[in-house]
């Protein structure tokens, strides 16, 4: 296989990504997400609110939640996710959405690294940013 052929097969070996988010109590996740226009994907069980895993989908972006007790929370390293948005007008659109639920830690701004982006936390602490690259 030639290095453009094996480059072509690698651009088209990953279809997509579910950050696995830790939550305490999946009620109160759900209905946070709910509040940003989420819906419930799937659950391991009925009702969502009592589910292990669950994830919500919004416009093609899926995340994925699993109930922890507190304990494995409290061992558990989280990382930022950042979600890459498809301009600026949907990420602006989508600040202005979300703005009047108070939940935003890091507003809406140029960065220095070449992003706009804005950022939250969800109920567990799970840092979320959203952004477009400024070029």
């Amino acid at each position: 296989m030639t290095a453009a052929a094996c480059a072509a097969w690698l651009s088209r070996m990953f279809k997509s990504v579910h950050p696995v988010c830790p939550v305490t109590d999946m009620g109160a996740s759900l209905a946070f997400w709910a509040r940003l226009g989420f819906a419930v994907a799937f659950a391991d069980r009925d009702p969502p609110e009592t589910a292990d895993y669950a994830g919500v989908a919004r416009d093609g972006l899926e995340l994925h939640l699993q109930t922890f007790t507190p304990e494995q929370r409290a061992g558990t390293q989280t990382m930022a996710i950042r979600i890459e948005m498809t301009g600026r007008a949907a990420l602006e659109a989508l600040h202005g959405e979300w703005a009047p639920h108070g939940m935003i830690t890091a507003e809406l701004a140029d960065k220095p690294w070449g992003t706009r982006e804005f950022g939250f936390y969800d109920p567990d602490g799970t840092p979320f940013f959203f952004y477009v690259d400024r070029s």
